[in-house]
């Protein structure tokens, strides 16, 4: 799975709080403090675009329930360079010192 990276329009994601605010979930923290969360997907995009952009973020909500003018797209994101590295690049292991070695002893 790729990591990806972003900017998150906030006035978009304020216009969506605001008209619909049944999307918006309240939590009660285990520490008192309450918490609110809204849903969102993150899709990969079938091509990258002449940006870089390979996924965009939107907020989650059913068809039957979005409205005409609430903008539930909010950004486009780029495939992260240091999600793939980190991947790719496993520890090596060193071989074992050989059992009758006698310079392979630490003392």
């Amino acid at each position: 799975m790729a990591n990806f990276y972003g900017s998150i329009d906030l006035t978009k994601l304020g216009q969506v709080v605001r008209q619909h605010p049944e999307l918006v979930k309240t939590a009660n923290m285990k520490d008192g403090t309450t918490h609110q969360f809204i849903s969102i997907d993150i899709n990969e995009k079938k091509e990258v675009d002449q940006y870089g952009n390979s996924a965009y973020l939107k907020v989650a909500c059913k068809k039957d329930q979005q409205r005409q003018g609430v903008p539930y797209y909010l950004c486009d994101l780029k495939t992260s360079q240091y999600g793939s590295q980190q991947q790719q690049t496993q520890p090596k292991e060193q071989p074992a010192p050989a059992a009758d070695d006698a310079n392979a002893l630490p003392f």
